[in-house]
């Protein structure tokens, strides 16, 4: 369901695996998914040299996307050929309605929640000003939008005039995934982050998600305390191999 959330550009199968390349923006839209479950690496396995044509032909470093639901091995072989550790990550999960009982002190009645069911031109200019993100990403966050399938849910925080928070909500199964979960960097601090996530989990929970999942990189302390105090646990972790320059 995670891999659904953020489909690339370009996709290949191959075996298991997707190839996805995206222009280079954001590591998961341009690696490979390798949790397959499959069993053992094999040193015979024919897909390493698939994905260095692939990258090869979309002139973008040949990176993996390791979990622990990628084969026994894989992460080893790919350190021991000099491939780069990036980005430990975790995937986190929740009870929706103990989400939304943590978070409903966070209410606002000065703050104006919007919730659309697609996104527009406003809603990605916000998201990419408040990640401080370059403009140019704007084309491709317009475009996973487009591509995500599974029902969808847009969430902007607006005080006054002003967007100070935004998040996406994706529905499947009975469960939610919440990302591009962002606030204000002027105006953290306000608890604005529980009523994001609460609102998030109403629209979760009104589109038939029991269940909350996301993904939070390890080293952002601040989001893994503001997850972990509304319910969230670890369900298992994830990273990048990079293939570096010989």
């Amino acid at each position: 369901m995670a891999l659904r959330t953020w489909p690339a550009e370009t996709e290949e199968y191959h075996n298991g695996w997707f190839f996805r390349a995206s222009g280079g923006i954001t590591r998961r839209a341009n690696s490979i998914w390798t949790s397959d479950g499959t069993g053992p690496w094999q040193l015979d396995d024919a897909r390493p040299k698939m994905a260095e044509a692939f990258y090869r032909k979309h002139l973008l470093p040949l990176r993996y996307h390791i979990s622990d639901a990628s084969p026994a091995g894989l992460d080893a072989w790919l350190e021991r050929q000099g491939y780069a550790k990036e980005t430990p990550c975790s995937v986190m999960i929740a009870d929706t309605d103990e989400v939304c009982e943590r978070t409903e002190a966070s209410r606002n009645t000065k703050i104006k929640t919007v919730v659309q069911h697609r996104h527009d031109p406003a809603w990605v200019e916000h998201f990419i000003h408040m990640e401080g993100f370059k403009s140019e990403a704007a084309g491709f966050y317009d475009g996973l939008f487009h591509r995500v399938k599974p029902d969808k849910g847009f969430v902007s925080l607006i005080d006054g005039e002003r967007c100070v928070g935004a998040g996406m909500a994706v529905a499947e199964d009975g469960w939610a995934g919440f990302v591009n979960v962002v606030i204000h960097p002027q105006e953290r601090g306000r608890g604005l982050g529980k009523l994001l996530l609460h609102e998030l989990a109403q629209w979760s929970r009104d589109h038939g998600a029991s269940r909350l999942y996301l993904q939070v990189m390890n080293d952002n302390a601040p989001a893994i305390r503001l997850y972990s105090s509304t319910g969230y646990k670890r369900l298992y972790g994830f990273h990048y191999r990079t293939q570096t320059s010989s």
